[in-house]
């Protein structure tokens, strides 16, 4: 803790002294220590930034700044961080709330006070400031992702201001971030055979209709009555298709607003299995309709969802399949049960709505083992002209 005294010197001139306690090496124990400030307001900002990194880091800081050319000290939170943030060409207004809500609740209280310059200081264990600051979200139990989203926009946000020559170099490029902590999950159908019996019978048509067609929360919420059609084919068979061309968009509040799908390639139509579309009881209902919706027509929000239906459903069957799987997870799920019954990655690449073949060969090419057994059958073709004998 530290404490602010005003003091007059002979001259009838006031100056500003911050009293705290650090550590003496000399003495081996904590003593009381003070700087003074001519100008108040500076005096009140470094004792702000005392009280949040400590005596050591905030004099390493202040000596930085002394000793920089007489300019105009620049923060985060003063000016750059909006500067940035209203600069920024081709992002939505929600991307820019978004922003404005990371430094307002995470970045500005970490470091938002502290000179630009001063962010590439190092700590004595050999920390950035920056490096701290993600080490201490990851210990918070911040998810992996989310932390990474928040780096990259304070990424940015620094390597603007190297740009304008506001700090030498961007102290983010060097930060080690946390590994994901989950990887994908698929589940056999005998698993989710298990997990499906534990989830409610309100939730059902829901989670068999995620599994069934890969489609992503934000664009199976979306999807109104209408967009589910039954067709016939020319042998007079008939089949159900779904039009998706919506999903539920981020706008910086706890309200959703609906736009396209995440990538171009997601505007599709897919064919639905006639076992799901007979779930999902729209006899009668409104083309305009919600499929999926709450008593009150209303679109059903993630964490409804979750807390009522998936969360305990998965943890009532994780010891017995062996998995914790996520809701994102029925969409992997759909993908491998795809490619493990015949259809072609390019098949399942359209039907999720990839943007290109590679994201779909990249996330499950793995699954698909019949180019490696057509591999692996032409080499022991090859094998048949050596002396090697084949496998009886």
């Amino acid at each position: 803790m530290s404490s602010v005294r005003i003091n007059t010197r002979k001259d009838g001139s006031t100056y500003t002294q911050i009293l705290f306690r650090e550590f003496d090496p000399a003495k081996g124990r904590r003593v009381q220590a003070s700087i003074s400030f001519d100008d108040h307001g500076a005096a009140l900002r470094w004792q702000k930034i005392l009280e949040q990194v400590g005596p050591e880091k905030a004099r390493a800081m202040l000596d930085i700044e002394q000793t920089t050319a007489a300019e105009k000290v620049v923060t985060l939170n003063d000016s750059w961080a909006e500067t940035y943030i209203s600069g920024l060409t081709g992002v939505e207004e929600a991307t820019r709330t978004r922003y404005r809500r990371y430094m307002e609740r995470d970045i500005g209280p970490a470091m938002g006070d502290l000179p630009l310059s001063s962010l590439c200081a190092v700590t004595a264990d050999q920390n950035s400031v920056v490096q701290e600051w993600v080490n201490e979200m990851e210990l918070d139990g911040f998810a992996p992702k989310t932390i990474q989203n928040k780096h990259a926009f304070l990424s940015g946000c620094l390597r603007a201001a190297v740009k304008r020559q506001l700090m030498p170099f961007n102290p983010c490029e060097d930060t080690r971030m946390p590994k994901a902590r989950r990887e994908r999950v698929f589940l056999e159908p005998s698993e989710f055979d298990v997990l499906y019996e534990a989830v409610p019978q309100k939730w059902k048509p829901m989670v068999l209709f995620l599994v069934t067609t890969g489609a992503r929360y934000s664009e199976a919420t979306a999807l109104r009555v209408g967009d589910l059609v039954r067709q016939t084919d020319h042998d007079g068979k008939t089949f159900w298709t779904c039009r998706i061309s919506k999903a539920w968009k981020y706008t910086g509040t706890s309200e959703r607003k609906l736009g396209g799908p995440k990538t171009a390639r997601g505007y599709r139509t897919i064919n639905v299995p006639a076992e799901t579309v007979a779930e999902l009881d729209l006899a009668g209902r409104g083309k305009e309709e919600l499929v999926f919706q709450t008593r009150t027509g209303k679109r059903i929000i993630p964490q409804q969802f979750f807390n009522l239906a998936w969360k305990p459903a998965v943890e009532a069957v994780a010891d017995r399949i062996g998995k914790k799987p996520r809701v994102h997870d029925l969409r992997h799920t759909c993908a491998s049960w795809m490619l493990n019954n015949g259809a072609e990655i390019t098949d399942v690449s359209a039907h999720l709505g990839h943007e290109s073949i590679k994201t779909t060969v990249d996330v499950y090419g793995h699954l698909d083992r019949r180019s490696g057994h057509r591999a692996s059958t032409a080499i022991s073709r090859a094998l048949v002209q050596t002396a090697v004998r084949p496998v009886a």
